[in-house]
């Protein structure tokens, strides 16, 4: 008996300390706080994210047709290419693609990651400027697989640039005072999230200038520090938390973390999509995709940092999109039959773009500037406006 209760109190003691170690990290408070997740359905996955930011980032969503010639925005050597697919995406201060879906149903997601290091450009390499990554894998790829196969051979070599540089070259809003010497000589670092219709995702990461790629339809959530693998162990060791926990009470109760760190919203935003995943009442939602939109919303806004919290951590959540990657040959009800939902968190409600529509106005490069208008909602693809597409050249902040 002695035994079995010096057992039990040993297990007791590594939970604890599992749990402890996870709530250290857990109040670290992020520099930025973006979140991604994949919700499956029979109809098709839902892509959903969430743009944390210091600052308003300026957003505007795009629309860009097949056929664009496209330049790397990095220099003498930067890559070109013609875009293949259509595509509606997100950009920030007009410098980067940070959100968006092409027209074969391909969703980039674009994530700080602090720990990022792309490696240095050699003599004569081929270069990308990072804002534009995210939108040469919209323009060249149809399905996560392919991206994967072509990002694995490493056409090019991604350049950034630090926070200081860029608004030295005025590409990006100056830095609060009280993050200058913070964020300042920090250099703009991202990793890359990739979904499709058929469910499978991909995360890319480059640590210490290594592209690291993981592949598969298990990664359906992305935050941001730690990397990728230690955010899968940590979120482990939740599950292996909470199994026991259940185990013990007989009533698979479990327990979650409350902060807003990246480890934090990693486990509840993949807690949610599991337990929802396991839900008898989810057979209800597979007939109205209207249903299972908003259930991915729900999930987004859940770990999603409400505005005033800027006072606890960097950031606030500004916008959350949602990518409806339905498959087509299913026949359900209250599809609105559109491809890109967006929010902006200062108004209450939801408007979104059809990529077919924007296609069939036939007038080239188009862009909605208005996602700030208190008053808007609905399908807004008639409201896009003919223009030039922005750049994403930094080869000013680069050293000659």
């Amino acid at each position: 008996m002695m035994k079995k209760h010096n057992f039990m109190l040993k297990k007791v003691a590594t939970i604890l300390v599992v749990l402890i170690t996870i709530l250290s990290m857990a109040v670290i408070p992020p520099a930025q706080a973006c979140s991604r997740l994949v919700y499956e359905s029979s109809n098709g996955p839902i892509t959903a994210r969430s743009m944390d930011w210091f600052q308003d980032p300026d957003a505007k969503l795009w629309f860009f047709p097949k056929g664009l010639e496209r330049d790397g925005g990095a220099g003498a050597n930067s890559i070109t290419w013609t875009s293949k697919y259509d595509s509606i995406i997100t950009s920030s201060y007009d410098l980067a693609t940070v959100d968006g879906i092409n027209d074969q149903g391909l969703v980039v997601n674009l994530l700080f990651l602090e720990a990022t290091k792309y490696g240095d450009l050699e003599p004569g390499e081929k270069a990308l400027s990072l804002g534009g990554w995210g939108q040469y894998v919209l323009d060249n790829y149809a399905t996560v697989e392919e991206a994967v196969q072509g990002l694995k051979k490493e056409p090019f070599q991604i350049v950034t640039a630090k926070f200081d540089d860029l608004v030295s070259a005025g590409l990006l809003s100056p830095l609060p005072p009280p993050l200058q010497k913070i964020m300042g000589q920090l250099e703009f670092a991202l990793h890359l999230a990739l979904s499709d219709p058929s469910g499978d995702s991909a995360i890319i990461e480059y640590l210490n200038g290594e592209q690291i790629i993981h592949h598969g339809n298990q990664y359906d959530v992305l935050t941001n520090d730690p990397t990728f693998d230690k955010q899968l162990a940590l979120n482990e060791s939740w599950l292996t938390l909470n199994t026991y926990w259940g185990e013990q009470t007989k009533n698979g109760s479990s327990f979650l973390p409350g902060t807003n760190s990246a480890t934090s919203r990693f486990v509840r935003a993949s807690y949610y999509l599991r337990t929802m995943e396991d839900n008898v009442f989810k057979s209800r939602l597979v007939q109205n995709r209207r249903s299972e939109l908003a259930a991915a919303l729900g999930i987004i806004r859940n770990v999603s940092d409400p505005l005033g919290l800027d006072g606890f951590a960097f950031t606030t959540t500004q916008w959350r999109a949602l990518a409806n990657q339905r498959k087509t040959s299913q026949k359900i009800t209250n599809d609105p039959n559109t491809t890109y939902f967006f929010e902006y968190t200062k108004n209450p409600n939801v408007f979104w773009a059809d990529i077919n529509k924007l296609n069939a106005q036939n007038v080239g490069v188009m862009v909605f500037d208005d996602v700030t208008d208190p008053f808007l909602a609905g399908d807004v693809s008639k409201r896009f406006e003919k223009t030039c597409p922005f750049s994403w050249d930094i080869s000013s902040t680069m050293d000659d």
